[in-house]
């Protein structure tokens, strides 16, 4: 069974009437085979086509397609709906156009690209993946990874390119060899069989880019609109491109310009002006890290004088809460504290009360560590740490309190 594959023929045709030759109904979808086709089987890194398929006299009996594949010589249609039609059936195809433009427009931008890059470096174009937010291609130039200065002037170029409006051609030929022929940037698999299409951007005897291709194109290179880099990074030796083009270049840049703006508008400032009013509030927050910080010490050292001066003779535990010392500051506050405790040092178990932490901190001869490891389980807790110090969270205030009731018990 062959499906005539009237997009090779015809990239913009956007409707055609078809017969039915096969149906195969499974649980998970429908395929629908037609005699000819003007929907784009998935194949060279763009994604098959989309739109509908409806009963030419009746447009109330109709499909969806959601995918287009090849299958051997036939094309498949792929719809999750219930179909209305049975073989034989005249139908029309409708293909989402919006989607298939805009395939067209990543499939050349890529081109165009990638030509970009081999005329100013020779680099190969080793990988190419069409995702739903953006494009990759991985070059590879022996080794070397592609500067920003690079990357800008390969950018530079394909749009050069772009709007210089070059006319796209299809070049068919019967062998690998004769396409060989051709000035490509890339040569032609010898395993490949049967005619083989080379499609030129700009003068097919000295073209701005010449590869075989599988897809759809627009007629102009000016179609692709533009071509945008958004980021690069290396891979297995090479530089992986993010990119895109035409429409989804616009929305990518639509969404993010929107993001900046409201970004900008965040630090009171204008989008060109941003990372001035970043640097000051960097500087800004740097300074009341600082001042938090000397702050911090300074209530830590009030704290610690305040339970070494309330130490009484023969204590070995001392508790105290606090809602507002972090449990890190707390730790610090104990260490703190032991050093201006004269003679034999107390274990010490200081409390954040809003968060149920407690902060075990003692010179080693408590096992702060062994303390919370063989009982905050039995109360809800969990945590561990070393002989001078160990951290043991708790769900409730109850857990919390039982726990330091065992612990003072078990000194």
């Amino acid at each position: 069974m062959t499906t005539e594959k009237v997009f090779h023929n015809d990239q913009y045709l956007k409707t055609l009437e078809v017969t039915i030759t096969d149906i195969v109904i499974s649980n998970e979808m429908t395929e629908i085979i037609t005699d000819r086709t003007i929907f784009f089987a998935e194949g060279g890194g763009q994604p098959g086509d989309r739109g509908t398929i409806h009963l030419s006299d009746d447009s109330s009996k109709i499909v969806t397609i959601f995918d287009t594949h090849d299958s051997g010589d036939a094309v498949t249609h792929y719809t999750n709906d219930e179909v209305p039609f049975t073989v034989g059936d005249k139908v029309t195809l409708e293909l989402d156009w919006t989607f298939r433009f805009t395939n067209m427009q990543r499939h050349y931008g890529e081109h165009i690209l990638s030509g970009a890059i081999y005329k100013l470096y020779k680099g190969a174009n080793k990988g190419f993946h069409m995702g739903q937010n953006y494009i990759t291609i991985d070059i590879d130039l022996g080794g070397e990874l592609m500067t920003e200065e690079m990357l800008e002037a390969s950018e530079d170029l394909a749009n050069e390119a772009v709007w210089a409006n070059l006319p796209i051609q299809a070049h068919k030929f019967a062998s690998v060899e004769a396409a060989n022929d051709m000035p490509l940037r890339k040569a032609v698999n010898e395993k490949v069989d049967g005619d083989v299409v080379v499609v030129t951007v700009g003068d097919p005897e000295n073209p701005f880019d010449c590869c075989a291709c599988c897809g759809t194109y627009p007629s102009f290179s000016g179609e692709v609109g533009v071509i945008k880099i958004f980021k690069a990074e290396p891979n297995k030796g090479m530089t992986r491109i993010y990119f895109d083009c035409g429409r989804n270049a616009l929305l990518h840049y639509r969404k993010s310009h929107k993001l900046l703006t409201e970004v900008a508008e965040k630090f009171s400032s204008k989008p060109e002006n941003l990372m001035h009013a970043i640097a000051k509030k960097d500087k800004e927050e740097a300074e009341l890290k600082a001042e938090r910080a000397s702050l911090a010490e300074y209530v830590r050292n009030f704290e610690a004088e305040a339970i070494a001066r309330s130490l009484e003779s023969g204590m070995n535990f001392v508790y105290k809460e606090y809602d507002n010392i972090s449990p890190n500051d707390l730790q610090k506050l104990g260490f703190k504290a032991l050093e201006m405790i004269d003679g034999e040092k107390p274990l010490l178990a200081l409390a954040n009360s809003p968060s149920h932490t407690l902060m075990l901190v003692s010179d080693g001869n408590y096992p702060c560590g062994t303390l919370v490891k063989e009982h905050a389980k039995n109360f809800g807790g969990k945590g561990g740490g070393r002989d001078d110090n160990a951290r043991a969270q708790f769900d409730s205030r109850d857990g919390l309190e039982s726990f330091v009731e065992v612990i003072k018990q078990n000194l």
